[in-house]
């Protein structure tokens, strides 16, 4: 680095000493200070906010992360949803033809554990294929009937099958492992299964959304199923979300249901939080009801390192042109969603969300914001420091280069940092008298009609005042030899620099000078601008 930097002092240096032109040398001196006001302005953009916004950044990001987790979330409920559908008419056939074979209606099973018992069997069959091709956590299946009618719970009890994993896991397992969570022990015994120690003889209907307006035939969806928003399974730690196809006899009799289950801890370790330098990004999907996120309805991915609570909803309390703002009890969140184009139970809609904690997306900004301003700042600075140094070599060597050619400085020796000096005292040089105005070289003499048409550019007050220069007065005699005030003089000086082209009294006298010693001076003479007191010609 070090060495890097003197290398860049060499070419500076080095930049500095090549003989230039006036006019480039004071190009290079406005781009600086140019490029230092942009610089300015870019700094004070940045620090409101804009244009250089972190919030672009965290936006693409997120929506990378909520296209691929809206994909892979889609092809799995759709996967659900086609294996759900296969099982409900291979079902939906089978108990049809068991109940003609028997003459009978899906009601008279009631209180018939025999028959009951031959169901399950044909349940299990088509459960467990259901299961280890679809990859679920766990498929069900149900009929509208129970084993006893007299028992308390008997209008939310029904006679069925749920198949459970023994493990949930993230990963393709060939030969799953299953355990009886509902149903007749002889159906464990028959097919060596465990029973789940939650094990229950049949299904609670209780918690199933929608299922008693399906036995009375008015909750018929148009899709012809749906999805039961996020519920515990009764007396186990877990949460499921289900899928729930109803299933019916040709006369319209409601049969029962079967189903697929979405479990917690297959979702939580199917969505990892993935680590950004945002912050840990975490996928939900929950429906959406009255513009909130049902987060309690729906279910999370891995929520580590997010402080995210799946038991809460999450409300919407701002958006912008990148992502929204989600409020819950603990903190804040930034995320983006899309409808999931699933059907919910009641009519509710489903969405797909990627949420990012917003203290952590803050301090991202804030670093993101002062690194930015640092780079501007120096990059400010150097500009600064560039024009300066270029103004101090600017001046001071043409002040020099005047009094070297006073002192009889040859241009043989190379002292001359600017062309047109340079080449003026080699013109000199060659000549033993004061050059005509018609004799000098292309390149003064260009500079000097220049100068000398902007000078017939002055105002008649503006010109009284060049006099007074013209005729060697100092800026502080002025306003006692014109009679006017020194902040009038100031005024017309600016007007004088700025029409002249030039930046300072110094590069005034420059000019001056250089006309007398060419013998050039009357060409600033203009009388007929002259409207005042005539103005001596020494001090």
């Amino acid at each position: 680095m070090a060495n890097t930097l003197k290398e860049f002092e060499k070419l500076l240096h080095l930049a500095l000493d090549r003989k230039v032109t006036l006019h480039r040398k004071l190009m290079m001196y406005l781009l600086c200070l140019i490029l230092a006001a942009l610089g300015i302005l870019l700094l004070l953009l940045t620090a409101i906010g804009g244009p250089l916004k972190a919030e672009p950044q965290i936006a693409q990001a997120m929506e990378s992360q909520l296209h691929t987790t809206y994909d892979k979330v889609s092809e799995e409920m759709e996967t659900y949803t086609g294996y759900s559908l296969q099982l409900s008419r291979e079902l939906e056939r089978d108990i049809k033809d068991f109940l003609d074979e028997k003459g009978m209606s899906v009601s008279d099973l009631n209180n018939r554990p025999e028959l009951l018992l031959e169901i399950q069997k044909m349940m299990y069959s088509e459960l467990n294929t259901t299961i280890r091709l679809g990859r679920s956590s766990g498929v069900f299946a149900l009929v509208n009937a129970t084993i006893n009618t007299q028992i308390s719970e008997a209008d939310q009890s029904r006679c069925g099958v749920y198949l459970r994993l023994i493990n949930v896991s993230s990963n393709v397992i060939l030969s799953p492992e299953t355990i009886l969570f509902r149903g007749n022990t002889e159906i464990a015994r028959e097919n060596g299964l465990e029973l789940h120690n939650r094990w229950n003889m049949e299904l609670n209907t209780e918690g199933l959304l929608g299922y008693q307006e399906l036995e009375t035939g008015l909750g018929q969806s148009e899709s012809g199923y749906y999805w039961i928003s996020r519920m515990n399974l009764k007396n186990t730690w877990e949460d499921v979300i289900l899928l729930l196809v109803p299933m019916y006899a040709d006369s319209g009799e409601f049969l029962g249901a079967c189903g697929i289950e979405l479990n917690d801890v297959h979702f939580s370790l199917e969505y990892p939080a993935t680590a950004s330098s945002y912050g840990s990004m975490v996928t939900v999907i929950a429906p959406v009801e009255n513009g909130n996120l049902r987060l309690d309805q729906g279910m999370a991915g891995n929520t580590e390192g997010t402080w995210l609570d799946t038991a809460e909803s999450l409300s919407i309390i701002e958006k912008n042109v990148y992502y929204s703002t989600y409020r819950s009890t603990k903190c804040d969140y930034y995320g983006i969603q899309m409808p999931l184009e699933i059907p919910g139970s009641g009519g509710q809609e489903w969405a797909v969300a990627v949420l990012i904690p917003r203290e952590n997306c803050d301090q991202y900004i804030l670093r993101n914001r002062v690194g930015i301003m640092g780079v501007i700042l120096g990059f400010v600075l150097i500009m600064i420091a560039l024009a300066w140094l270029l103004s101090k070599k600017f001046v001071r060597p043409i002040l020099q280069s005047f009094q070297d050619i006073r002192d009889g400085q040859q241009a043989g020796d190379s002292k001359f940092k600017f062309a047109e000096l340079e080449e003026f005292c080699g013109w000199l040089s060659e000549r033993e008298k004061p050059p005509e105005a018609d004799e000098l070289p292309p390149n003064m003499a260009e500079l000097f009609e220049h100068f000398a048409r902007n000078v017939k550019t002055l105002t008649n007050a503006e010109y009284n005042i060049f006099r007074y220069y013209m005729n060697g007065y100092e800026v502080a005699q002025i306003p006692t030899e014109a009679c006017v005030s020194m902040s009038t003089v100031k005024k017309h000086n600016g007007n004088i620099y700025r029409k002249l082209e030039i930046s300072s009294n110094e590069e005034l006298m420059m000019y001056l000078d250089l006309f007398r010693r060419c013998d050039c001076i009357e060409k600033l003479q203009l009388d007929e601008k002259a409207d005042v007191l005539e103005i001596g010609t020494t001090k």
